[in-house]
């Protein structure tokens, strides 16, 4: 039988066109809006009166904590309804999608049906459905949500309706969650910015000549504009915390087995040198333990056998001074741009002020491979997965920059040598983390250090380097991003460096202008012990406390 051929671009454009068909008419923008919203969306949109009612305005602006009250509240003047919430979010949803283009798959039918069955729970039982009852949560795209694609940005994915849900999915609708919609992603979750040959480009709401990063790109655009409370994304070498960081975002990459996993789609399933793990992104941190209590208080490891039964603790004995935290400026390979660096100083100079020690991670020597490691792991197979799906869809010859095909493919023996290195490499990092010490002898609590090189990037320009973020993938340590300045030109446009590491590290400061990052967000990244994201989160409240407001710095 002879082989038919696909015309991807065919494809693609009936995909999208299904995509705009379900937003209602009434929430879509006019041309004129478009054109005066479109360069910095966040900023525009708040400035803009009428878009959404001063009510839909108050719910989309609440936080994850503040409609749960609202939500479970007994005394009827103070409950918010969960259709109200959920139309309110469908609707900033489909306004942001409008201006940024993060979404893939829409189901707001799904999720006002939903939203009334839980409203009718509250009213005949006077209580909840579950901890997260009538909460909106967006998901990214390679999450199966039954009876919808997961296309990962492949074309022969689209059209091709997951018969279940993902592990994760099931326990979020069994907790109360009402989920919305999906979220778009590079090719096959696999570099640093959302593009892809089915959904195209998502650009960051704080200005669309800037990436939203990747992979989670698409819910880092929808959290950044309030089109989602509380959103799910996956991280394999920063595919949360990159997104997240670019667009002043909280983004938790927990160790591998906190959260399940099963049942998500991925575009190098079996790939497990490196294990791609979920966690929550939010516009506040409060947002990302509620997630965590919900999902792992559901134990999780019954249902999925990589999870591990460790219940969601509490942190009680963490000092309120005294703490002792590692600093890393640089990691061997790429140096941070100007408002990285400025932020760095910006938290170190708080902690200090609040009586924590800080000490410098100095020998960068380790961290400098983590990427190549990375790198190893991520094409061992030659990019075959990934080349067999894009065949299949038309589009062999279509890659998006920054994945390009790989012809040099490992052979097991290959691939296990470079895991046994990793091992190694792993050893000398564990041995430098554990040598650092306060004044005290009190063991250092977590890492302070850049989430990516950027405040931002260009659309196409954020380069290959994602060692700040990668080399925790490769310890399975949590990391967590924070916003802490915003880029301004007056204060960024510091000396460059008088040598670069390597060609990365060069390609990056001959993009970076300090004009062109002027006010977006610039964040930096937490990194805690294996599996001990409870402390992580609760030492990071200590930070942010210890901060001014970073949009006003």
């Amino acid at each position: 039988m002879q082989r038919q051929t696909i015309d991807f671009c065919d494809v693609a454009k009936a995909k999208q066109a299904a995509r705009e068909a379900l937003i209602p008419a009434e929430w879509r923008l006019e041309p004129e809006q478009l054109h005066r919203l479109s360069h910095a969306p966040i900023e525009a949109f708040e400035a803009s009166g009428g878009l959404l009612t001063p009510r839909e305005l108050l719910i989309t602006s609440s936080s994850a904590q503040v409609l749960l009250s609202h939500l479970h509240a007994t005394a009827q003047e103070e409950r918010w309804t969960a259709v109200e919430v959920t139309r309110a979010f469908c609707k900033r949803a489909s306004l942001a999608h409008q201006l940024t283009n993060c979404l893939t798959e829409i189901f707001f039918d799904d999720a006002l049906r939903r939203a009334a069955e839980l409203d009718a729970y509250m009213a005949q039982h006077g209580q909840p459905a579950g901890p997260l009852a009538g909460l909106p949560i967006s998901l990214k795209d390679c999450f199966n949500v039954g009876g919808y694609d997961s296309t990962l940005g492949f074309v022969a994915w689209a059209n091709d309706a997951q018969p279940a849900d993902s592990a994760l999915v099931g326990i979020l609708r069994r907790a109360g969650a009402v989920l919305y919609c999906k979220t778009n992603v590079p090719t096959a979750m696999m570099i640093a910015e959302s593009v892809n040959n089915v959904w195209g480009r998502t650009f960051s709401p704080h200005n669309v000549t800037m990436t939203s990063g990747g992979s989670s790109g698409g819910e880092s655009a929808l959290l950044a504009m309030r089109g989602s409370p509380l959103g799910v994304g996956t991280d394999i070498g920063g595919s949360i915390r990159i997104p997240a960081a670019l667009c002043g975002l909280y983004g938790l990459k927990p160790s591998f087995g906190r959260f399940p996993t099963f049942g998500a789609r991925s575009g190098m399933a079996g790939q497990e040198s490196i294990n791609s793990i979920n966690g929550p992104m939010s516009a506040d941190l409060e947002s990302l333990s509620i997630f965590a209590r919900a999902v792992v208080g559901a134990e999780p490891w019954r249902i999925d056998p990589k999870c591990v039964p460790i219940p969601w603790r509490s942190v009680t004995d963490l000092p309120s001074t005294g703490l002792v935290f590692g600093v890393l400026f640089d990691d061997g390979r790429v140096h941070p741009t100007p408002p990285v660096t400025r932020a760095l100083h910006v938290v170190i100079d708080a902690l200090k002020a609040q009586g924590h020690t800080v000490i410098e991670w100095e020998n960068k020597e380790e961290l400098s491979f983590a990427h190549d490691l990375t790198q190893q792991f991520f094409t061992a197979d030659g990019r075959e997965g990934i080349s067999g799906i894009m065949e299949h869809g038309g589009e062999a010859d279509k890659w998006i920059e920054g994945l390009g095909p790989v012809v040099q493919k490992k052979s097991i023996h290959e691939l296990w040598q470079v895991q046994a290195k990793r091992t190694q490499w792993a050893a000398k990092v564990l041995q430098r983390w554990q040598s650092i010490k306060g004044p005290n002898g009190r063991a250092m609590d977590a890492l302070l250090s850049p989430a990516t090189p950027h405040a931002g990037a260009e659309n196409g320009k954020f380069g290959k380097h994602v060692g700040y973020t990668s080399a925790w993938n490769l310890m399975d340590y949590p990391g967590v991003t924070f916003p802490v300045v915003k880029a301004d030109k007056h204060l960024d446009s510091g000396p460059r460096p008088d040598s670069f590491y390597h060609q990365d590290d060069e390609l990056i400061w001959q993009n970076y202008s300090a004009d062109k990052v002027h006010g977006l967000p610039t964040s930096l990244q937490l990194v805690g012990e294996r599996l001990q994201e409870e402390k992580l989160l609760a030492i990071l409240e200590r930070v942010v406390d210890a901060l001014p407001a970073w949009n006003n710095k």
